[in-house]
């Protein structure tokens, strides 16, 4: 099961009991249908319970009947939920205070009471026209709708509740969309989908988790190589001046110190620090070694002449 599906499984477990509630709820399934006049009344979705509740609450409410037919795909099953008779269709639009011949669907807030009735009617529409990215990959949950004006509609009201979405057209679809995880999570809860709510957040706190522990192995990795890197170029200054014979060139402490650099390759510059007497600072450690890079660079120069 995905995380999108497990979703509209929370989001479908309850008819609420509450008729404004309910008219709300099948309000939200009816505009953002793939059709919704006097004409054909239907919708197509992927995820049978969805049209199972479509049925139900219709039939409780409205008392009109919806036919839900399926297809078999090859990706899978559509279930189609439609209101064949006409006399049906009358009827809803009528409960609904639309009329038959409307050039244009907005969305009439007759239909929502009041403010504590637009989760339900987001429910409604999220379930018929809804998607959500899985986060485990991306945060991206939005609604297609057909009607340009009936998207400016739905993103003033999602606005009026929650954070203002974005908008935009693809395909020929206008779309209300969300990027940020926080915003999803809100609408998430406002909808009623609280356990997938706290499920996202889940699952954002784990992902920020490995992100953290990824970039603090990748910053300890470069840290590695740039110290291996630095140690081989010290290793290789020392083993210059010893094979030029500038050795003389060094006191009593800097031989020293050459030569446990050059035996123990792996120190760290505390490490080295603490390996002769009186123990080095780093900065003692780093005025050392800087020292022997000078005199091997000199060496070179000399050589090169």
């Amino acid at each position: 099961m995905s995380f999108a599906t497990d979703l509209k499984d929370e989001l479908c477990r309850d008819i609420p009991e509450d008729p404004n509630a309910l008219h709300a709820l099948i309000y939200g399934f009816l505009l953002f249908s793939h059709k919704f006049s006097a004409e054909e009344i239907s919708f197509s979705v992927v995820h049978e319970p969805t049209a199972r509740l479509f049925a139900e609450a219709v039939a409780v409410h409205c008392g009109v009947p919806v036919k839900i037919v399926f297809h078999e795909r090859a990706r899978g099953t559509l279930y189609k939920a439609s209101i064949e008779k006409s006399s049906g269709r009358k009827k809803i639009m009528d409960i609904f205070y639309h009329s038959p011949n409307e050039p244009h669907l907005r969305i009439n807030r007759a239909n929502i009471e009041s403010e504590e009735y637009v989760p339900y009617f987001l429910r409604g529409a999220y379930l018929v026209c809804g998607s959500l990215t899985d986060p485990e990959k991306d945060y991206h949950c939005e609604f297609g709708v057909s009607y340009m004006n009936l998207c400016r509609d739905l993103s003033t009201l999602i606005g009026e509740v929650l954070a203002q979405p974005k908008s935009t057209v693809r395909r020929g679809s206008y779309v209300v969309y969300y990027k940020e995880s926080e915003n999803i999570e809100d609408l998430l809860t406002y909808i009623g989908a609280m356990m997938s709510s706290l499920e996202l957040m889940n699952i954002k706190i784990v992902k920020d988790i490995k992100n953290r522990v990824n970039r603090r192995m990748n910053c300890d990795n470069a840290n590695l190589d740039k110290t291996l890197n630095a140690s081989l170029q010290q290793i290789e200054d020392i083993k210059y001046i010893f094979e030029c014979g500038g050795e003389a060139e060094l006191s009593d402490e800097l031989r020293e110190f050459a030569e446990i650099r050059l035996e123990n390759p792996e120190m760290s510059l505390r490490e080295l620090g603490e390996s002769v007497e009186p123990p080095l600072s780093r900065s003692g450690v780093n005025h050392r070694l800087k020292r022997l890079g000078e005199i091997a660079a000199n060496l070179r120069n000399e050589n090169k002449g």
